[in-house]
């Protein structure tokens, strides 16, 4: 498995799906064991900790909380690339924001022609909301990892900045 960790037993590959020079995407099944636990025996069973091929017991607590602040790092990404292309058109457009009123219609609007990377949709899997919010002025907003709109976890970029309500 290249440079990972993982004894090689750990991963089977099933199929290449996808694959270019730089990049593979590939069916495969990953060995995990669980460590599950209980405060007593009348109580439901609880996993505890994961363990992936050889590597060390991770809590499970701590798993979620990695993938999760992963998450939020690629969605402040995405929402910073979708401003950077909104840039790119006003430069090209005497200053005017483009004319959508959803994410989809923008990235159509903006990709391929001043953004590369085409972002809709947040780490979660949940669409980044547009709204223009002024006559120059807009917002994006992710619903975070709970998925509905105004609750702590939601990611806003606004004015150029990433803000939380």
């Amino acid at each position: 498995m290249g440079q990972s960790n993982l004894i090689p037993d750990a991963v089977e590959i099933r199929r290449i799906v996808s694959q270019t020079d730089t990049k593979a995407i590939a069916e495969a099944t990953v060995t995990l064991a669980f460590q599950f636990s209980r405060p007593t025996s009348k109580d439901d069973w609880r996993i505890e900790a994961v363990r992936l091929g050889d590597r060390d017991w991770i809590s499970l607590d701590e798993l979620l909380t990695a993938i999760n602040e992963s998450r939020q790092k690629s969605t402040s990404e995405s929402m910073k690339h979708l401003a950077e292309g909104i840039e790119r058109y006003r430069a090209a457009h005497n200053g005017s924001l483009p004319d959508a009123k959803d994410i989809t219609k923008l990235t159509d609007t903006l990709h391929p022609a001043y953004m590369t990377d085409l972002a809709r949709d947040d780490g979660w899997g949940h669409p980044i909301l547009y709204e223009v919010t002024g006559s120059s002025t807009f917002r994006f907003v992710s619903t975070g990892a709970d998925g509905r709109l105004g609750t702590l976890d939601d990611i806003v970029l606004e004015g150029g900045r990433l803000i939380t309500p």
